[in-house]
């Protein structure tokens, strides 16, 4: 478990080539996916001492500015240092079943991957003290200088200004094979990727999206029902 002291460090992420070759891969989001709520939301809630974080949020409810500018904005607004991040890290929920998922997956020798619009040492603290600190992660990137966080963004992509981690870049060009994607998730930030996967687990406002647009997805509650849907699959050899 990392120390409340220091933040995590991030840990190598495994490539493609280090996962035994299976007939797809999983990627999954994180806040409200695997997460029980956003605990990126929350953070910026508890730790901004002014409201400007709602301007920001509504301006990117609206569509005026992108993902990425409204995070960057608002994790540049905090006033914490580690250890009060920590903390309030420490009472984050996980659904149980992803430990299920991570299992099964494990087993089948199938990729797994988190993509997430939450930041890398918030994540790797999270992981580590739920005993999954072995699950491959990449979101958008955090270091400290004092009480000031200072964000940065790793995976956007000029191409998608709307995001602030464009998710589906860890498996198109060049980063595909002849893996078939599932990708899970719930939100907008979720909407991007889902575009582009062969097999979609949805809920909340990216199901409700996806059914709008009349794409293919299977509806979800918690990932034990994921995790039951993707055991029959593979018991029955459907992909």
């Amino acid at each position: 478990m990392p120390s409340a002291a220091q933040p995590p460090r991030a840990a190598r992420v495994p490539s493609a080539r280090d996962q035994a070759p299976a007939g797809f891969r999983v990627f999954i989001d994180f806040d409200n996916t695997i997460s029980r709520g956003d605990i990126l939301d929350g953070i910026i809630e508890a730790f901004s001492p002014t409201g400007e974080w709602r301007t920001l949020e509504e301006a990117w409810a609206a569509g005026r500015i992108g993902a990425r500018e409204c995070l960057d904005g608002q994790l540049r607004g905090l006033r914490a240092r580690w250890p009060e991040l920590a903390r309030h890290l420490d009472g984050v929920r996980l659904d149980p079943g992803f430990v299920l998922l991570r299992d099964l997956l494990r087993r089948e020798g199938i990729e797994l991957t988190i993509v997430s619009d939450n930041f890398d040492l918030f994540l790797a603290h999270v992981l580590a003290r739920n005993g999954l600190a072995d699950v491959p992660c990449r979101a958008n990137h955090l270091e400290f200088a004092g009480d000031r966080v200072v964000p940065s963004f790793p995976f956007s992509n000029p191409e998608c200004p709307g995001c602030a981690h464009c998710k589906k870049t860890h498996f198109l060009p060049p980063n595909d094979d002849a893996r078939l994607v599932v990708f899970i998730g719930d939100g907008r930030s979720d909407i991007c990727p889902s575009t582009h996967a062969g097999l979609v687990f949805a809920k909340d406002s990216l199901l409700a999206h996806l059914r709008r647009a009349g794409r293919p997805c299977r509806a979800y509650s918690d990932l034990t029902e994921v995790t039951e849907a993707l055991a029959i699959i593979l018991h029955e050899n459907k992909i």
